[in-house]
């Protein structure tokens, strides 16, 4: 064989090798922007006596597009004037090109949800009420909570539509927007200075340097541009976040790329990585989401008692159904940084681990098990119909323990020890069942 064609071939071959790998990682990058499972496992039985009468329930949005024009990004703007500069290289002008058809399946799309988050949510919809029909017979009277993104009301409108499929009656809808109880963070200047000062949070600062993320930063722009020079290191983070957060938002997009006129891979931002690369960037956006939502270095920071709030309602909400039957079910549609601090108050035990500095904490908990998109916690409350009451909790409609609760039986608590147990939680916070919430976040160190 001739050796210079030989050479030729190994080329190509290695080429198409390495792209294969980038494509095919395996690699579980895609934390909060993870697509929702329906649970494979049946629920547990109630124990003898007992049927379900009451859910509530908070939600995250389905999958979504994502929050800001393509067009408007740092990326957009970078590349269109490195490529007049002729400062691309062939793979950064690849690049490019596929910055370009994104921008033409997003335009007009952003911050709303995707037709694979409507699927996510028509599937729970459906599923809340196949799971707990005996919740749903006779009149079905739904209170709904959104916040002011209309991301939320897609999602409710979605949900609902997956489960109105199923009821032979029509079901009294009120909605109301709760930016207190579901957008809680926002309304806290404890917590906006908490999480804008994340660039010098020390643990994310140890775990940047252990990954070598600066370095590896530089080797992935450094293949898009002839002169990696023109980049300071702060925009060299900022080109390369863009494109890893296109990647990780293409799996939400799968009609939307089809009815744009394109196929799947014409968007693998993912292949522009190696598999190590994406593992490295992949864990770093997760270690933000864990201390800065999450129980961090501590279940007890700033970023879990900023949740007080919605388990405050959650509990006067079922003691409003206990003494007067009035809704079927309390459905609550918010974000990942609602469902995140709350799935830690609730002391779920996926998701309250605390890690102790220095260590990793990918042990103790997971983003995209955790708030992946359509993320969601119920109290399913029990009657056996003489004045006991039991729940059932949930997380992503999988039973989940609580740690320090002893359970009647596996899955199911004494409501009664339930309410002890969190109203001494919001006692050690100051709050009780009346505080005013808003002076409370306003207020919160």
């Amino acid at each position: 064989m001739d050796k210079k064609y030989l050479t030729f071939l190994i080329f190509i071959l290695g080429s198409l090798a390495f792209n294969a790998t980038a494509q095919n990682c395996n690699v579980a990058y895609l934390g909060t922007k993870t697509l929702y499972k329906a649970p494979s496992a049946k629920a547990s039985a109630a124990p003898a006596g007992y049927k379900a009468v009451f859910i509530n329930h908070v939600g995250r949005h389905g999958a979504r597009h994502l929050t800001k024009e393509v067009s408007t990004s740092f990326s957009y703007g970078f590349l269109n004037n490195a490529d007049s500069a002729g400062q691309l290289t062939t793979e950064g002008t690849r690049l490019w090109a596929m910055v370009k058809k994104l921008d033409k399946v997003e335009h007009k799309h952003v911050k709303s949800i995707s037709a694979e988050g409507v699927a996510e949510l028509n599937g729970l919809g459906d599923r809340m009420y196949q799971n707990y029909q005996a919740v749903f017979k006779g009149p079905v009277k739904l209170s709904v909570a959104i916040t002011k993104e209309v991301r939320t009301k897609q999602s409710a409108d979605a949900f609902l539509a997956g489960m109105k499929k199923n009821l032979k009656d029509s079901a009294t809808v009120e909605e109301y927007p709760d930016d207190l109880h579901l957008r809680f963070y926002d309304l806290s200047p404890a917590y906006t200075s908490f999480e804008e000062s994340a660039p010098s949070n020390g643990e994310l600062v140890r775990l940047k340097q252990q990954l070598q993320v600066e370095k590896i930063e530089e080797q992935i722009a450094a293949k898009w541009l002839k002169d990696i020079s023109v980049l300071k290191t702060a925009t060299v983070a900022k080109l390369v976040s863009d494109v890893f957060g296109f990647a990780s938002i293409v799996p939400s997009l799968k009609q939307e790329i089809t009815e744009a006129g394109f196929k799947p891979g014409d968007l693998n931002f993912e292949s522009f990585f190696t598999c190590k690369e994406i593992q490295v960037l992949g864990k770093i956006d997760a270690a933000e989401d864990y201390y800065l939502k999450g129980p961090g270095v501590d279940n007890n920071g700033l970023q879990v008692r900023i949740a007080a709030p919605l388990l405050a309602d959650f509990i006067k909400s079922t003691d409003a159904w206990l003494a007067k039957p009035e809704y079927t079910a309390r459905l609550r549609f918010a974000h990942a940084e609602t469902i995140a601090p709350f799935a830690a108050l609730l002391e779920m035990s996926t998701a309250n681990k605390a890690t102790p500095k220095g260590q990793d904490f990918e042990q103790n908990w997971q983003a995209g098990q955790v708030i992946p998109l359509s993320s969601n916690i119920q109290w399913v409350i029990y009657s056996n119909g003489k004045g006991s009451h039991l729940v059932k909790f949930l997380l992503n409609e999988k039973e989940v323990s609580i740690s320090g609760l002893k359970p009647v039986k596996a899955g199911y608590y004494d409501w009664k020890l339930v309410r002890s147990f969190y109203l001494a939680k919001l006692q050690h916070l100051g709050l009780g069942m009346d505080s005013d919430m808003l002076q409370y976040l306003k207020e919160l160190k």
